[in-house]
């Protein structure tokens, strides 16, 4: 029997998560624009996962827990900026690695995720490391709770940390 109890509390989450994301994309929108480019968050997110490997749209919409038709037109825009590629696979001619160009991963070492300068930033800085840690540890204990949240949580955890600079 479910404990209805929780759908209150279930709501409250979703508006918060919705504004954290709002928030989030914010700064990182005026840190994009401030290099002169217009790219979706979402796209900023395909080159971030991409600069680390090559991958096919399956493989990075299985690591950002997203219908790999999401992200088709995201790719597509990215490849008209010219800061990803499409490749072929000798190997599978089904199968088209994408890889991050140049001119991308000059774009991301310019903008960075997040700075001490970005209201979410500032917000995790005045509840405390303690708090803001405690956090992230619930939200990545929530998210392993959905049906690709596991893949999802352990793929980060892989990442390098991101840092300044």
């Amino acid at each position: 029997m479910p404990d209805y109890r929780i759908f209150p509390v279930a709501i409250e989450i979703q508006i918060y998560a919705a504004l954290l994301l709002k928030f989030f994309n914010q700064g990182l929108d005026e840190r994009l624009r401030g290099q002169g480019e217009r790219i979706s968050s979402l796209q900023h997110a395909v080159l971030r996962i991409l600069q680390y490997d090559t991958l096919t749209i399956s493989e990075i919409s299985q690591r950002l827990g997203l219908d790999p038709s999401t992200l088709v037109r995201a790719v597509d825009a990215l490849e008209r900026r010219d800061l990803a590629r499409r490749g072929s696979d000798p190997h599978d001619r089904r199968r088209h690695p994408i890889t991050i160009t140049d001119k991308g991963l000059d774009l991301i070492q310019a903008v960075p995720e997040i700075t001490a300068e970005d209201p979410t930033f500032q917000a995790l800085e005045s509840i405390g490391i303690e708090a803001a840690t405690g956090l992230r540890d619930l939200l990545r204990e929530l998210i392993q709770e959905f049906p690709e949240g596991k893949v999802v949580a352990e793929l980060l955890s892989t990442m390098p940390p991101a840092g300044p600079g």
